[in-house]
């Protein structure tokens, strides 16, 4: 269901409108969650969540740590926090950063021995001469494997090359997914 409700931009009202839909059809007793809250927290002991920082607008900072407590940016000099409207006490940032933390999901990559063989596949695989089907087999990794030899020794060890542009897991903020 979370699947469907990114690909077809699905809000939370309509993803809760399918599933009370859905538990009317199926038996009485069934464990479907009653609603898109109720999923979402099922999915936290997975250890798949992110830690939102407060971001200036301009890009210039985060923060973060020592510089949560600010009010404003140290380098352009912009709010941290939009103005207060109505009777609301809570203070809202401009703009937050999802950080989502690379441990644990390497660490779900490795639960699974099916995985776990595609995670370790750079250290046992017969390289082809004059095919590039592997980052393994550039320039790059083998420089890489040259210089950091004690790293590459461990074949759970992996060199990544990551990059979210704009990922956006289930459409809840307003960028699209680019690639």
């Amino acid at each position: 269901m979370f699947t469907i409700k990114s690909n077809h931009g699905l809000s939370e009202a309509g993803y809760d409108k399918i599933i009370e839909w859905a538990r009317s059809i199926l038996p009485k007793g069934n464990r479907l969650k009653e609603n898109f809250y109720a999923a979402k927290s099922m999915m936290k002991p997975l250890g798949l969540g992110y830690q939102k920082i407060d971001m200036c607008p301009n890009f210039c900072m985060l923060y973060y740590l020592e510089n949560a407590k600010m009010t404003e940016c140290m380098t352009c000099r912009h709010s941290h926090y939009k103005p207060r409207t109505g009777r609301g006490k809570t203070l809202v940032a401009y703009k937050k950063l999802r950080y989502f933390t690379i441990t644990s999901r390497l660490q779900r990559l490795f639960i699974s021995p099916r995985t776990a063989e595609h995670m370790t596949w750079h250290q046992s695989h017969d390289a082809v001469d004059g095919a590039m089907v592997h980052p393994s087999y550039g320039a790059a990794w083998k420089h890489y494997k040259s210089v950091h030899l004690h790293f590459l020794a461990e074949s759970r060890n992996g060199c990544l090359g990551l990059c979210t542009n704009g990922f956006n897991t289930f459409r809840s903020f307003t960028a699209p997914y680019s690639c």
